[in-house]
């Protein structure tokens, strides 16, 4: 099809839903009466800032391609009317629109839809409706389940991340719908401009139920606290548990320093497995490389610069992701055969070596899974003290001791983190000052004698006790260089009453040792031989995720807050060991 040379816009164009809502979007075309593949990209964020985001395409690039793309307000949001509900609206007026660009005289019947993060999961929620004209998604930072991933992790509640989208992203937008007239918009600018300037005040908000301006501009903000485990309320937009109705084949994009990295990973082989096609099944690709939320077109993760001693030339910078994706889309609306099917799947940047490597599948099969266990004498405390970390077992040894105070926490300093950069700015940071506290205990090899890879899931066995009716244990997986620095590549936590799993609480017994296994998510690392691995063990990690208060109650309603004392065992009968995916050389 030959590419086209004028172009067409049509703006707020009207889409009725199926119970008569009208929701707008703009249409890019080219300017002539042929027939082409829709790409339709549906956002909360305002479509008219959508032509150049970062995570999203060219339209410009994409039209003269040969494709119509259109981008919607969905329900509640800029233009569009009704009211914004997170995920539950997006099943069926997805579908709606989807089956509504197939319909329309420019169009070729064939839809793919694209975008990152929210508008990610605009994609999957249209996707397990199934929509007959949906043919492929490129979803991008996005998660696999609005529980776990999105709302908590381990059963906390991931604080950080939701205060820093619901306020400046979410309620933003209802205060200027809310301004009808000239004095109820200057009103409504100085209340933005108040949010605004205490937006890092509301990370401290106690109790959690009493953050500002959600109650009248984000109500289900309280719903995902009522909703503190893993439920109904949760399972019926979850995506990975629809993996079987997912009929089209999936570009997955994420990043190594991404709040969705598990989301990403999950969502790749899921559809790789139970996917309801062949299609979806063989056609899904994972394209994974050193970035923060939204952000690959950058080499820098932090302080981090990834395009440096690149050895094949290829930073980050210079992969042309619009081209990748609009290969994509050619194989599956246009048809077009040019060895795409032939392609590994998998393509992931390695950090510390620096290079874009292809693989089969994820984790890799080569994978070796090597058990790294705690030691120390009973005083791991901070980076000054004995705490290492070897593939030798322990057999008698004194535990950890820390405590945990909730009103003084261990600092978030860098991380998967989204969305507020001035308090939680993501990707990698030296965590020589976090490792100075007393309640940071800190295990590290030997300097390696030779290069050591690790590639895939990262799990921590911890072996523990507390003062509490209920707490946190944090796990950090950090690279510790020669001249002494310490960057982290990736983090987890668990909250003690949901070690058994998050659909049921299940409580503790203070002072007994219970055994927790912390997901601390994946990587891909390169040790360097003369560098060292170490792990970070604490309670707390603020504001990225809710201060446990050590009382045991319902989440949300603390304004008091408990300290806790905390006891790590590293012994015969309860090995705490790190388990990290070593990829043999």
């Amino acid at each position: 099809m030959p590419r086209a040379t004028s172009i067409l816009i049509d703006r707020g164009v009207p889409v009725a839903m199926r119970d008569g809502c009208v929701l707008y979007a703009d249409v890019y075309r080219p300017a002539d009466a042929a027939r082409y593949p829709v790409l339709l990209q549906r956002t909360p964020y305002n479509r008219q800032m959508h032509t150049h985001a970062p995570t999203t395409i060219d339209t410009l690039r994409a039209v003269e391609r040969g494709y119509a793309v259109v981008i919607q307000d969905v329900r509640g949001r800029y233009d569009s009317e009704g009211v914004f509900n997170p995920f539950y609206q997006e099943i069926d007026d997805g579908y709606v629109t989807v089956e509504w660009c197939a319909e329309q005289s420019w169009s070729a019947g064939n839809v793919g839809m694209y975008g990152g993060s929210y508008v990610g999961a605009t994609q999957w929620l249209a996707a397990i409706a199934e929509p007959p004209h949906l043919k492929c998604i490129v979803p991008m930072f996005t998660a696999s389940d609005y529980y776990e991933g999105w709302n908590y992790q381990g059963g906390t509640f991931q604080w950080g991340f939701l205060v820093a989208w619901v306020l400046p992203y979410l309620v933003t937008e209802g205060l200027f719908r809310r301004a009808e007239d000239v004095a109820d918009f200057a009103a409504t600018r100085d209340r933005l401009a108040s949010l605004v300037d205490h937006l890092a005040d509301a990370f401290e908000t106690l109790p959690l139920r009493d953050l500002p301006f959600v109650d009248e501009f984000a109500p289900y903000f309280q719903d995902w606290l009522t909703h503190a485990t893993r439920d109904d309320f949760w399972r019926s937009v979850s995506i990975q548990e629809r993996y079987s109705k997912i009929r089209v084949p999936a570009l997955n994009l994420g990043g190594w320093f991404d709040i969705f990295l598990d989301g990403t990973l999950r969502n790749f082989n899921g559809v790789r497995a139970a996917g309801a096609t062949p299609e979806a099944r063989q056609g899904t690709r994972l394209f994974l490389g050193p970035w923060t939320h939204t952000a690959p077109e950058s080499n820098l993760a932090g302080t981090r610069d990834f395009g440096v001693q690149n050895s094949q030339n290829i930073t980050p910078l210079r992969y042309d992701l619009n081209g990748v994706i609009l290969g994509f889309f050619d194989r599956w609306l246009k048809g077009s055969d040019d060895g795409f099917d032939a392609e590994p799947p998998v393509s992931l940047f390695v950090m510390g070596e620096n290079v874009w490597r292809t693989e089969r599948e994820w984790p890799l099969a080569r994978t070796r899974y090597v058990d790294y266990f705690l030691h120390s004498g009973g005083r791991a405390n901070s980076s000054h003290g004995d705490g290492t970390l070897s593939k030798e077992s322990p057999q008698r040894e004194r535990p950890d001791v820390y405590l945990y105070d909730p009103y003084d926490p261990v600092p978030t300093r860098g991380g998967q983190l989204c969305c507020y950069s001035p308090q939680m700015p993501p990707g990698v940071f030296d965590q020589s000052e976090v490792e100075k506290r007393r309640d940071v205990l800190v295990y590290r090899t030997a300097p390696l004698e030779t290069d050591v890879e690790v590639t895939g899931p990262v799990t921590l066995t911890l072996w523990a006790a507390t003062s509490a009716p209920d707490t946190d244990f944090t796990a950090k997986l950090v690279e510790i260089c020669p001249e002494g620095c310490s960057q982290n590549l990736t983090d987890g936590i668990i909250r003690a009453r949901y070690r058994q799993g998050t659909e049921t609480p299940n409580p503790i017994i203070p002072g007994k040792p219970h055994e927790y296994h912390i997901d601390l998510w994946s990587t891909s690392n390169l040790f360097r031989k003369g560098h060292r691995i170490g792990l970070e063990v604490s309670s707390s990690n603020f504001p990225r995720f809710d201060r446990n208060p050590n009382t045991g109650n319902p989440l949300g309603e603390d304004r008091d807050l408990k300290p806790a004392l905390q006891t790590i065992f590293h012994d015969r009968e309860r090995p705490s060991h790190l388990i990290l995916p070593v990829i043999p050389r």
